[in-house]
């Protein structure tokens, strides 16, 4: 049965470079797969979806029809999804292949903070996985311990297991991959934010998973196999990435 892939990161982390480099990585491995765009306000894609949820709803039309701003479109077109879940799911189901990579929309929260996402996990046929991407290249002081939480907000809104995959790997600073995968709090903050950053960052390493921490890049092709190697280990029954 198939593999059901999330792709979810905030808006620019690459998501959907990743979908379609993935997608050739596994085509090129022997693996089939199959694209599914979740993006009502996709402009343009650098792939040909199998599915695409603007043959529902399209942000832009929204827009003009409705008169409504672009914020107010993307929430209107996710409730639009919302109410026709049920064809959504059904319609990935049809669809053959090994994986099916999701690309959700741009504005994560319409994804995970609304029901949108988490109506359509508990709807996939098959197993399903979370694949959070991480723009490191931007981040510094209390932005790690904030992305670590976001990794374990993602499995309990969606109920699935989850990586933690860092994007755009070719631009990325190697002390912020190596704080990443030591899971260290760097640079130190002071005051009342120094203390919130450390009782938080204590608070995670009790409670995540410790899991191996992949760097990819959808430009250079670095990691797709450490990414596809990670997702079999992931339902593996030992449960240990170390």
């Amino acid at each position: 049965m198939a593999t059901n892939l999330l792709v979810i990161g905030p808006a620019g982390s690459g998501k959907t470079s990743l979908t379609a480099r993935l997608s050739e990585w596994m085509a090129k491995s022997g693996t089939s797969s199959c694209l599914i765009n979740l993006d009502p306000g996709a402009e343009r894609l650098p792939y040909l979806p199998d599915y695409d949820v603007r043959s529902i709803v399209r942000v832009c039309d929204l827009m003009e029809k409705e008169g409504l701003s672009p914020n107010g479109a993307l929430i209107k077109a996710s409730e639009i999804i919302e109410s026709r879940i049920g064809d959504v799911a059904g319609s990935i189901h049809s669809l053959q292949g090994d994986f099916k990579i999701i690309d959700t929309p741009g504005q994560m929260e319409l994804f995970l903070f609304r029901q949108l996402g988490s109506s359509l996990a508990s709807k996939l046929s098959g197993k399903t996985a979370a694949i959070l991407l991480l723009d490191l290249s931007a981040v510094s002081g209390a932005d790690y311990a904030a992305l670590r939480l976001l990794g374990l907000i993602v499995e309990l809104k969606l109920g699935v297991p989850s990586l933690d995959i860092i994007s755009k790997s070719d631009l990325l600073d190697r002390k912020a991959s190596v704080l990443w995968q030591e899971r260290i709090t760097a640079p130190k903050s002071e005051g009342l934010k120094g203390e919130l950053v450390h009782n938080l960052s204590s608070l995670l390493s009790n409670m995540e998973r410790r899991n191996r921490v992949i760097a990819v890049s959808s430009v250079s092709g670095e990691g797709f196999e450490s990414l596809y190697n990670a997702l079999g280990e992931l339902f593996c029954s030992c449960g240990d990435l170390s």
